[in-house]
């Protein structure tokens, strides 16, 4: 559901956002409401702000309870050092207005009630953004650490799995807090929301990670000298599992051995790369090395 639009940005209500908004409209607390969507909305916007700084532009913030998602139709690279800076803006946000709500409370310029939740909300917002799971900021802070280590597909998952534990982890104790009277059923639409938006992450994986294969030799030009990786690998592993030891911001030499340890050939990353897209996904190094020395 659209609500407006601001510098070009298309401001987007999701439906759990939005039936939150109603009952608390239906209960008497639609003050809450809005000061919860004011939150949400900055907390969000100050991704978009950073991300442009980074070149990265963002069409569309859609709004849930407990934060939101910037989404861009065009493409951008997994570059781990930005990701992270974007990711943090949010939970750096809510950070700020909790020190600006306890500046101004001792003037009472605000009723002690509304600044009360506004700060309350803040805080809640922002620590739970800082949880290290798909598809919260913290886990995407942790996605870019792994990518440096694991490289961005698997990295995703490990993220996206964390995110599916922690989901299935609070719907649990959401369903039982709602069985015992302890807990709202927010908490379980939370969780069903976290599962699915980790799987979702997931899923585009693929996708963002082949675009960025794509662009690998032109992340070589534009920087001109890169680190070197060295990955080790027999003769009949495939391309497709090569590729997902790729790291960001590295350049990657492949060493063929064989059952003795010895080394028998190298393909450079663009070998790799190139014979990901036109050889396909299942091509083994050896074929790539074959080709690179003209023998069978």
């Amino acid at each position: 559901m659209q609500v407006g639009q601001i510098g070009g940005i298309r401001i987007v209500f999701n439906p759990f956002f939005v039936i939150l908004l109603i009952l608390l409209g239906i209960t008497g607390y639609l003050p809450q409401g809005l000061i919860l969507f004011t939150i949400v909305f900055l907390h969000e916007l100050a991704h978009t702000l950073v991300a442009s700084a980074y070149g990265v532009q963002f069409s569309t913030i859609e709004l849930f309870p407990f934060g939101g998602v910037a989404s861009s139709e065009g493409f951008h690279d997994p570059d781990p050092f930005a990701e992270a800076v974007i990711a943090l803006a949010g939970p750096l946000t809510n950070g700020v207005l909790c020190i600006l709500a306890l500046a101004v409370a001792p003037y009472e310029v605000v009723p002690g009630q509304w600044l009360d939740y506004f700060l309350r909300a803040n805080c809640v917002i922002g620590l739970f953004n800082l949880v290290p799971a798909f598809p919260l900021d913290g886990g995407r802070v942790l996605r870019a650490y792994l990518a440096l280590k694991l490289g961005y597909r698997r990295a995703t998952e490990r993220a996206a799995f964390i995110g599916r534990v922690l989901a299935v982890i609070l719907g649990a104790a959401g369903a039982a807090g709602v069985y015992y009277g302890l807990a709202s059923v927010s908490l379980p639409v939370l969780a069903f929301f976290i599962y699915l938006s980790a799987g979702r992450e997931q899923r585009m994986a693929g996708y963002v990670f082949v675009r960025y294969l794509a662009r690998k030799k032109q992340e070589l030009d534009e920087a001109g000298i890169m680190p070197a990786e060295q990955l080790v690998a027999y003769g009949d592993v495939p391309v497709k599992d090569i590729v997902r030891h790729f790291v960001p911001k590295r350049y990657h030499v492949v060493l063929m051995i064989n059952a003795a340890g010895d080394v028998e050939g190298i393909a450079t990353e663009m070998e790799v790369v190139t014979s990901f897209f036109e050889q396909g996904i299942d091509t083994p190094l050896e074929a790539i090395v074959a080709a690179r020395y003209d023998f069978d």
